[in-house]
């Protein structure tokens, strides 16, 4: 019966040595497929999201959504669970951005950090039945988007002044971003490239630093698109 014969130590070190490279090479398209995918998944949400806002207003006589209170829970919790439940056909699932990885996600993770305290059913205003506290949500509806601005400066009132809007408010319908993913929503600049959002006129799209209109009020953070110089009549990318 013939000896078999086994791999030597330097066989082995070879064989090793062709897997770690294998794995090298293949590990970056696999990251660059998974960020194409959750990057997709990331602008359907918000273009479904953005749709449900044009139906909520075609149905409210062109009114932008308002739910009576203001920053923050307008924009993080009245505006999806009071406003455009229906309107996403009681789908909450798809307020939960794929490239935000934490869990709960970035409102419920910004709402403990702001707060010193995790959210609770009391901060909601709409839950309903078995919904949790700490929602899992990522999206976010800009202040701009319900907030007045001075007519003399064209910077947001940050006393909280709100003001129902109708979509014709709107006049860079292509070029106002009014929602988009808050798992990043402090933005270092050096490490900035651009951001995901939904506009008005319907799109979703990836907008590139260079396209972005700086706020107009950079003290809170110079791509803080909340605060869009003249507001919901402004326009965020050229």
């Amino acid at each position: 019966m013939p000896l078999r014969r086994a791999f030597t130590l330097v066989e082995m070190l070879l064989v090793i040595s062709l897997i770690t490279l294998l794995i090298g090479l293949l590990l970056p398209a696999l990251n660059s497929s998974r960020r194409t995918t959750r990057n997709a998944i990331d602008l359907s949400n918000q273009r479904q999201i953005i749709n449900a806002v044009l139906s909520y207003a075609n149905d409210h006589d062109q009114r932008l959504p308002m739910s009576g209170r203001s920053w923050p829970h307008m924009g993080m919790l009245d505006f999806y669970e009071g406003n455009l439940r229906s309107y996403l056909g009681g789908d909450m699932t798809i307020l939960h951005c794929p490239r935000d990885e934490a869990n709960p996600g970035g409102i419920a993770n910004w709402w403990r950090a702001w707060y010193g305290t995790a959210m609770t059913a009391a901060d909601h205003k709409s839950l309903l039945a078995g919904e949790p506290g700490e929602s899992n949500y990522s999206y976010y509806w800009f202040v701009k988007m319900y907030w007045a601005v001075d007519s003399t400066t064209g910077v947001l009132q940050g006393n909280h002044n709100m003001q129902q809007f109708r979509v014709e408010t709107v006049r860079h319908p292509s070029q106002l971003m009014a929602h988009r993913c808050f798992a990043n929503h402090g933005d270092v600049e050096a490490e900035f490239t651009g951001m995901n959002g939904a506009f008005i006129d319907a799109h979703a799209a990836w907008i590139q630093r260079d396209r972005i209109i700086p706020s107009g009020a950079p003290w809170y953070g110079i791509y803080n698109l909340d605060w869009t110089l003249w507001g919901i009549r402004g326009k965020d990318v050229e």
